[in-house]
């Protein structure tokens, strides 16, 4: 009899479990699979509202967006099943429009997720956790877990937005850029499209918006664009962007985005046309005048101006917010001023220009470019922070030809001037006459175990140089016949005769040398870390005989 108790106790229990297993295993199928391989979801939302006023009694509940779509979707249900509208616009929060006191934000989420899934489960469908399953939401180790590709608008992508003939011109114009751009007018307290006028859609939509800018920069794209994408999708468009959280955050969809971002630069040559914003093609970058002088007087104590060729940056940066990482509506100078101001972070301006670990001055995002191969067997043993030579820095600030003051001139000079500086930079390389480039040269200073290394001096300095010619950055700062050498005859007068690397570098037997390494160690460092950084297979760091055969014995 006792065992017979304990028989029927066990087979209660087991059958119990096997009814949550069923459960779980049901609302794991509900949910759908993670995309790709693993336990990686790119639609994993972590519903954690009430967080953000106090501290949680339960784990936040997973959430597997583009799921519930899929399931919704099956159902004959879109958006609105779950977010209500508010003046025309979605809201991306579930079944309202503003957070309420936690106890508000509780009963939403329990009255509106479980009375769907009980709903489905009396219809015979397939569902999710019901009443008293707190556990199954609840997850303090989800199976789950979150894995986004970072969606992000590049230039490519943004021409494809607004030279579409899907999205519709702005009322009177021949561009559509007011369906994304708009701006808040305090006077009628409505948002407004100004052409000519926009801005980066991060300016305003920051981390932790502030003043008028309600949204912030996740929610601002997901309202703006996910919403687009919807309206085009529900009008029949022959073509429409994501509507699912793995269209834009799948590691895969993203990958595709991009090669057909690549695919359409290829098309077009590798150069998309131009924004219509009435950019300027060329601006004379000028010291500031002193705020006290009443005329345009000459500013004395100040470099030369900087023709800025702005039409040529267009095409090798990702977006204005490359160098207008603030605003668009102010020049570099407005906010980063000689001695620093609160509004540009007393970042002064010498530094916002020249700092060379940053992306967005100019010497930085020049440092950048030198990370490709073609530049980066001269540049990556070069110092970073030391200005070549005196060379350097006429070649961005140039003197004009005449007599002009550009302090003292319109605009619309400056801007001719640029031009005429711009014009006569030059457009390849210089170089020295082949018959002063030595063809070869005989690297014999350390001959023991290896014979004479002969390098192909003149090929190398030939390569480079072809290597250059497409590049309008290399050509303008290759702009004297010595600069191609400076790399390996560093530190010593640019000569067409430069001294010997034995001059600085002495034999290993030498005493300390000051932080300079010695003879050998120059030469490997020097040749191995070019081949490194320009990619070359062929010779290897390994491979010494390929430079200098072994001598044999006896």
């Amino acid at each position: 009899m006792a065992n017979g108790k304990k028989l029927l106790r066990l087979s209660s229990i087991l059958i119990v479990l096997a009814g949550v297993l069923g459960f779980h295993l049901e609302a794991m199928s509900m949910v759908g699979t993670p995309q790709g391989e693993g336990k990686q979801r790119p639609d994993l939302i972590m519903i954690d509202a009430i967080a953000a006023q106090q501290k949680l009694e339960l784990p936040a509940v997973v959430f597997l967006h583009d799921a519930h779509t899929k399931a919704a979707a099956e159902q004959g249900k879109d958006c609105t099943a779950c977010h209500q509208k508010n003046k025309d616009v979605t809201s991306l929060k579930f079944m309202r429009v503003e957070d309420g006191t936690p106890e508000k934000l509780k009963e939403i989420y329990h009255n509106g997720c479980i009375s769907c899934h009980a709903k489905d489960a009396a219809a015979g469908k397939k569902t999710g956790p019901q009443v008293g399953e707190c556990r199954s939401c609840h997850q303090a180790d989800p199976e789950y877990k979150a894995e986004r590709a970072t969606a992000s608008m590049d230039k490519t992508l943004h021409f494809r937005h607004w030279d579409s003939k899907i999205i519709e011109n702005d009322k009177g114009q021949e561009t559509n850029c007011g369906s994304c751009h708009h701006e808040y007018d305090k006077a009628t307290q409505k948002l407004v499209y100004v052409k000519g006028q926009e801005e980066n859609c991060g300016i305003c939509h920051t981390a932790k918006p502030e003043g008028d800018v309600k949204k912030d920069t996740s929610e601002a794209f997901h309202s703006q664009c996910v919403t687009c994408h919807l309206d085009l999708a529900a009008a029949k468009a022959k073509k429409f962007g994501p509507v699912q959280c793995a269209g834009c955050h799948g590691l895969a969809e993203a990958a595709d985005i991009k090669a057909d971002d690549a695919q359409l630069l290829k098309k077009m040559g590798g150069i998309l046309p131009r924004l219509p914003r009435k950019q300027p093609d060329a601006v004379l970058l000028t010291a500031p005048a002193p705020k006290d002088s009443t005329a345009k007087t000459e500013v004395k104590g100040k470099m030369s101006p900087v023709a800025f060729n702005h039409k040529a940056h267009e095409n090798v940066t990702e977006s204005c917010g490359s160098c207008h990482h603030q605003t668009l509506k102010k020049s570099c100078s407005e906010c980063h001023t000689d001695q620093g101001s609160k509004d540009g972070g007393f970042i002064t301006l010498d530094q916002a220009m020249h700092n060379p670990d940053s992306p967005q001055s100019c010497v930085g995002c020049h440092a950048i470019k030198q990370k490709d191969p073609n530049c980066a067997g001269c540049h990556e043993l070069m110092p970073k922070k030391v200005i070549q030579s005196e060379t350097t820095c006429v070649v961005c600030h140039e003197a004009p030809k005449d007599d002009t003051n550009p302090a003292a001139l319109d605009a619309s000079a400056k801007a001719e001037l640029a031009k005429d500086l711009i014009i006569e930079r030059p457009t390849s390389p210089a170089m020295l006459e082949t018959a002063d480039i030595p063809e070869f040269v005989t690297i014999n200073a350390l001959e023991n175990e290896y014979k004479e290394s002969k390098l192909p001096h003149r090929k190398i300095i030939f390569t480079l140089v072809e290597n250059m010619k497409s590049n309008s950055l290399a050509n303008t700062f290759h702009s004297t016949p010595l600069t191609v050498c400076a790399s390996c005859h560093h530190n010593s007068p640019a000569s067409k005769t430069p001294p010997s690397c034995a001059s600085c570098h002495a034999n290993a037997a030498a005493k300390e040398q000051g932080g300079r390494p010695a003879l050998k160690a120059a030469y490997h460092g020097q040749c191995m870390t070019c081949h490194e950084s320009m990619e070359l297979k062929k010779p290897a760091s390994t491979d010494c005989s390929s430079c200098h055969e072994p001598k044999k014995n006896g």
